[in-house]
C-alpha cells in the first residue's frame, strides 16, 4: 500500500465536539500504515491479540481495517469517519466494531468506540442522559471565552498528545478549521521562534502529571505569531487514572506589545536623562 498522505481541505466547517470520549480506544497507525500504539483501552476493546500488533503492519493485524483505509484515507482531510467494521478474534469469529477514523501529524488514527446507539430509543434512559450530559459539557467548553483544547493523555511523544476537542474560540484564535486540528498534536501550533525552553518545561511537567502555567510564542494557520498565556492540567477517572490533558489558552500578544513598548519607552527615556546629567 502507499504511505498516508493527508491534505486539508478547504471550506469544511463542522461543529465541535469530541473526537474521542472517556472509554473510547485509540490505535495509532504510522504514514506506512505500521502500528506505533495501542493504548489499554483499545486491548480491552480488541483483545489480548492487540498486545502483539506493536510494529506491525496494519495489512497482517486487522486486514479488514487495511482495506477500509484504502477506501477513506483521502477522504479524512474532511474530518473523521465513522464505520462498523469486522474485527478478526482467534477464535475466528469476526466482530462488528464501531470505530472512527482521523489523521495525525503523521500518519492516521484508529478510534475503537464503545458501543453506543447512533438514534437512542425511548427506553435507553442511560444512554440519553449520557448524551444529554455530553452535549452540555460541549456547549460550556465550546462558549468559554479562551481557547480550549483536550488530548488524551497518552502517548506524549509524537503522534500525540492526540487533540480530542478544540473550542471555537481556540479555532478562531488560530484560524484552522476543526477538521484540521482533530487527531493532531499542539505541536501544530509550535515554530521556529518557538521557546524551547518552554516547550521543555511543559515536556517536564506533562511527564510527571503536573499542571503548568507559560507564556508561550506559537503560530496561527498563516504562520503569523501569537504570544499565549498558556495553562495546563491533567484529568483523571475516579480511579486516578489519567485520561486527558486540559488546555486553556489566552491570546496576549496585545499585551506582551504594549509592555515592550513601555519598556523601549523607558529605556529612551534613560538613556535621555543619562545624557542631561552628562551634559550638566
Amino acid at each position: 500500500m502507499p504511505p498516508v498522505v493527508f491534505q486539508p481541505a478547504a471550506g469544511i466547517e463542522l461543529e465541535p465536539y469530541f473526537l474521542l470520549e472517556p472509554g473510547d480506544g485509540l490505535l495509532l497507525c504510522g504514514a506506512e500504515r505500521r502500528i506505533v500504539h495501542v493504548d489499554r483501552i483499545a486491548q480491552q476493546r480488541i483483545g489480548h491479540q492487540a498486545q502483539q500488533w506493536l510494529g506491525m503492519e496494519l495489512d497482517q493485524a486487522w486486514p479488514q481495517l487495511a482495506e477500509l483505509i484504502v477506501q477513506e484515507y483521502r477522504r479524512l482531510a474532511e474530518g473523521p469517519r465513522e464505520h462498523v467494521v469486522a474485527l478478526p478474534h482467534p477464535t475466528g469469529i469476526e466482530l462488528a466494531t464501531r470505530i472512527r477514523l482521523f489523521p495525525t501529524d503523521s500518519g492516521f488514527g484508529v478510534g475503537v468506540l464503545r458501543r453506543r446507539s447512533q438514534v437512542l430509543q425511548p427506553d435507553e434512559e442511560g444512554v440519553s442522559e449520557e448524551m444529554t450530559y455530553r452535549g452540555l459539557l460541549e456547549a460550556v467548553l465550546d462558549t468559554a471565552q479562551d481557547g480550549v483544547l483536550v488530548t488524551l493523555a497518552e502517548p506524549l511523544d509524537r503522534p500525540g498528545p492526540i487533540i480530542v476537542f478544540a473550542n471555537r474560540a481556540l479555532l478562531e484564535q488560530t484560524g484552522y478549521g476543526l477538521h484540521e486540528v482533530l487527531g493532531r498534536s499542539p505541536r501544530m501550533f509550535q515554530g521556529p521562534e518557538t521557546s524551547r525552553e518552554a516547550t521543555h518545561a511543559l515536556r517536564e511537567a506533562l511527564e510527571q502529571w503536573q499542571p503548568a502555567q507559560m507564556q508561550v510564542l506559537n503560530y496561527r494557520r498563516d504562520r503569523s505569531s501569537c504570544w499565549i498565556e498558556l495553562k495546563v492540567a491533567p484529568l483523571a477517572d475516579r480511579h486516578g487514572w489519567h485520561t486527558h490533558w486540559v488546555s486553556v489558552q489566552r491570546d496576549i500578544t496585545g499585551r506582551i506589545e504594549q509592555e515592550r513598548e513601555w519598556a523601549r519607552a523607558a529605556e529612551a527615556l534613560a538613556e535621555q536623562i543619562k545624557v542631561k546629567q552628562a551634559t550638566a
